[in-house]
C-alpha cells in the first residue's frame, strides 16, 4: 500500500509545527502514515503520538521506526471511508528537554 509521508518542516512563532500537508492527511485504508523530522526543522525528536478521538484509523502504531527520529503507522485496511482522527504529536525541541504538543488531524478519504 502506498506510503503517506508527512514531514515536519518547521516551528512556528505560536509553537505549533509546520506540516508538509498542513497538518490535514488523506490516507486511504491500508496506507502506512510516515512522520519524518526535516533537519533543519527546529524539532529534536517526536516522544509521542497520541490519539485524541473515539475513533482510532491505525490498525498498527503509530510508533517510532527502529532508532530512528521517524514514526510510522499502518491505516486499518478495514476502517470506514470518510473516518477522522484527532490526534497529538509530542515533540521536543531542540535545545529544549520539554514535552511540546501539537494537534493535526487525519481523514480517511471518501
Amino acid at each position: 500500500m502506498p506510503n503517506r509521508p508527512i514531514t515536519i518542516e518547521g516551528i512556528d512563532s505560536n509553537g505549533g509545527l509546520i506540516l508538509s500537508d498542513r497538518g490535514n492527511t488523506e490516507v486511504d485504508p491500508g496506507d502506512t502514515v510516515t512522520w519524518i523530522i526535516s533537519p533543519r526543522s527546529g524539532v529534536k525528536e517526536i516522544t509521542g503520538i497520541i490519539n485524541n478521538s473515539d475513533i482510532n484509523i491505525f490498525s498498527e502504531g503509530p510508533s517510532r521506526v527502529g532508532n530512528s527520529n521517524n514514526w510510522k503507522g499502518t491505516v486499518d485496511p478495514n476502517v470506514p471511508r470518510g473516518s477522522e482522527e484527532d490526534y497529538d504529536i509530542a515533540y521536543v525541541k531542540n535545545g529544549s528537554s520539554s514535552n511540546r504538543m501539537f494537534d493535526p488531524k487525519i481523514s480517511v478519504r471518501i
